[in-house]
């Protein structure tokens, strides 16, 4: 893969101003799995593969609720915004940056796999609350 072709199955989400339903980091990090809305029935799944290096900044200073587990879905507000993919200053690694609203992501990864998947396929923390 290159550059535009990650940038390119990126954007065939759509993820402009959809809501980010969960962001999550496997096997010590190796794996981020980010799930974007879609439709009533669908979402999309993008996972960023063998990750060298993981950088956030989240909206813990100043958000009212401490903890965002304890959270309902209609108090999350993570949208995507921007996610630009480039190469990386480490060889054969990408790096994408993202604008998830109040949160800022830099993730450097070696590949990145996007899919359409069920919504009933999904386990998201805030469905119990």
């Amino acid at each position: 893969m290159n550059v535009e072709i990650i940038q390119k199955e990126i954007d065939r989400t759509d993820y402009w101003d959809m809501e980010i339903l969960d962001l999550k980091s496997l096997y010590f990090g190796d794996e981020i799995e980010m799930i974007i809305d879609n439709d009533d029935d669908t979402c999309w799944k993008i996972v960023f593969l063998s990750c060298f290096r993981v950088s956030y900044e989240t909206d813990a200073s100043w958000r009212k609720t401490s903890n965002v587990k304890n959270m309902k879905k209609a108090q999350l507000g993570y949208y995507g915004q921007d996610m630009v993919v480039s190469e990386s200053e480490e060889s054969d690694f990408y790096k994408v940056d993202m604008d998830l609203s109040i949160m800022t992501i830099c993730i450097e990864c070696k590949n990145v796999l996007v899919e359409k998947i069920s919504k009933e396929s999904l386990n998201l923390f805030w469905k119990s609350n």
